[in-house]
């Protein structure tokens, strides 16, 4: 009996044992796997993306992630759950990496000495709002990731709340691009300035002052850029700021007036491999008050040059004045007459020339346009493709987006746009029209032969006439929109899907389509599509009288119902007293 119990006791602690070792060893294998998830957004955006997991997948060297953050019970309620979450995100990345991306928490409330330490890297506590027995406070709390890699300046997410999820991804995959690079992109930037007015000139000419430097407004670009790790350099291209030498690509905005050595030096930049962005204005608007009420609209050639350049690579900018059904509203200021005073006031304005480019006229297929929101295309012009001498060279352009459906063209005449030409004309429909192409591939040279033209400031005497380079046939990309004003301080800041637009560009040609793959996820901006008249109008058909009829119907059916019932009843009621 004894031994009996002996052995049965001793066969339960050994299964015991086993069952425990089991289930660690499945707890330690399910733990290394990516946890599972069912995504159930159509872009997918609780699931790491392949542009991300080819990013850490492709590391070589650990990187190491510290995520500073202050215990929970010391945060408000909406806290909560934000280091579980990030912990989460973090734990998945680092099983993807393979080991390579590993991360830490870390709560420095409790050491004063690693509170001093990160604080001289800009990491501090900041504010939050707590409701605590029905009194408003604010509290000090740490929520912070710090990316380290080799002995390099570590990268810093200096503020993740719950809403920093969504990004959460990109941010990090772009901390980790910036650290694993050796050197920073070079990218330039020519960017032309508006011109005075000639009477302004002239005027102080009279008063013996040098008119004073227009104004830049193309300012905003560069700080987008260098918010990306982008090494900006701002260009004039002239013998004295040239392209440089280590760029790896030039955006080229409104340019105005090139001379035939800066059309020459960016050819040469395109001939020798360099990336280009090339955004082109043909028409500017003056918008004042017309006799008729409202506002007339005085279109303004600006003397673009850069179709002897576009034309070697089979696009053509179209010098009609380009028009569409799709409009955006802008404020336009004006003055008005109230009580005797003059006040300016701010009036919305809507006419065919300020072009809304919505989603659906995006390319989806390209990772530059992919995910983007709408964007104000304003007073640009559409591009023409020449097939034949594409097809020639080897390209297949790829078309960013285009204007809507109802786009149509009217001839530029000095002066106002006359009223008839805001009203679409049947004869000048032009449908679905490219307004942004990139080509990629070995694109043809504007200058294969004759000489290198020289710079307008090189005197006579300094003139020796060179022949053009000829150059190794390379691969290359050019990225060009029929509109620079889209790109305006102004309208970057007014219109995010601007200032994305021009950010993927240079992103994709420098770079590579991983990082916007992931920025897409993140910018998509779902908006309702313009309806028709026919549309409208059905729908208040249904919503006016769709509920009176249904009830109507429902009425008349219960009506003839309770009748038949009552049909029957008395039947049967007649039958049983005939039976009697």
């Amino acid at each position: 009996m004894t031994n009996r119990r002996l052995n049965f006791t001793l066969r339960f602690v050994v299964v015991a044992l086993l069952l425990t070792v089991a289930v660690v060893l499945v707890n330690a294998v399910l733990g290394s796997m990516a946890p599972l998830r069912l995504d159930l957004t159509e872009d997918g955006l609780y699931t790491v993306s392949p542009a991300a997991k080819r990013i850490l997948t492709g590391l070589q060297v650990p990187v190491q992630v510290k995520y500073y953050i202050t215990e929970s019970s010391g945060l408000p309620p909406e806290l909560q759950n934000l280091e579980r979450d990030v912990s989460d995100k973090l734990s998945e990345f680092a099983v993807i990496s393979g080991g390579k991306l590993s991360f830490s928490v870390v709560d420095p409330s409790k050491d004063d000495e690693l509170a001093e330490k990160i604080a001289a890297k800009n990491i501090r506590p900041f504010q939050v709002q707590t409701i605590d027995r029905d009194a408003m406070g604010i509290k000090l709390v740490y929520s912070a990731i710090e990316i380290s890699y080799l002995d390099k300046d570590p990268e810093l997410l200096p503020q993740i709340l719950p809403q920093s999820l969504a990004t959460l991804e990109y941010d990090l995959c772009t901390a980790v691009t910036r650290l694993t690079r050796d050197i920073d992109p070079v990218v330039a930037i020519f960017a032309s300035r508006p011109r005075m007015d000639p009477q302004m000139v002239q005027l102080y000419m009279q008063m013996g002052q040098a008119p004073p430097e227009p104004p830049e407004v193309y300012s905003l670009i560069g700080q987008v850029l260098q918010s990306q790790a982008y090494d900006v350099r701002p260009v004039q291209i002239t013998a004295d700021s040239p392209i440089p030498e280590e760029a790896t690509t030039l955006v080229v905005l409104a340019p105005k007036t090139l001379e035939q050595r800066q059309l020459y030096e960016i050819n040469r930049f395109v001939q020798r491999g360099g990336r280009l962005v090339l955004a082109t204005q043909d028409y500017e608007f003056n918008y004042g008050p017309s006799q008729q009420g409202g506002f007339s609209y005085t279109p303004t050639p600006q003397q673009s040059n850069v179709a002897a350049l576009l034309d070697a690579w089979g696009i053509a900018v179209s010098d009609a004045i380009l028009m569409d059904t799709n409009t955006e509203v802008l404020a336009i200021p004006s003055e008005r007459n109230v009580g005797g005073l003059r006040l300016q006031v701010q009036e919305p304005v809507q006419n065919p020339v300020q072009i809304k480019v919505t989603p659906d006229q995006l390319n989806d297929d390209t990772s530059i346009t992919n995910g983007l929101g709408s964007m104000l295309y304003l007073w640009g012009s559409r591009l023409e493709l020449d097939e034949a001498l594409l097809e020639g060279a080897g390209i297949t352009p790829e078309v960013l987006f285009t204007s809507s459906n109802g786009a149509w063209e009217a001839d530029y005449v000095p002066g106002p746009l006359a009223p008839m030409s805001l009203l679409q004309n049947p004869d000048r429909m032009l449908g679905a029209v490219p307004l942004a192409v990139l080509l990629k591939g070995e694109l043809p040279n504007g200058w294969a032969d004759g000489e290198i033209p020289f710079w307008n400031s090189t005197v006579d005497s300094l003139r020796v006439a060179t022949p053009v380079e000829e150059f190794v046939p390379v691969q290359s990309a050019v990225v060009v929109v029929g509109c620079s004003k889209m790109f305006e301080d102004s309208f970057l800041q007014m219109v995010p899907g601007n200032a994305m637009l021009l950010l993927n560009a240079v992103d994709a040609l420098t770079l590579g389509d991983d990082l916007i793959e992931i920025r897409a996820k993140v910018t998509t901006v779902r908006s309702l599509r313009p309806l028709g008249e026919g549309a409208r109008l059905l729908i208040k058909l249904v919503v006016i009288g769709l509920v009176p009829m249904a009830v109507g119907l429902f009425g008349i059916y219960r009506h003839l119902r309770r009748r038949r019932q009552e049909a029957r009843f008395l039947a049967a009621q007649g039958a049983l007293q005939g039976g009697r």
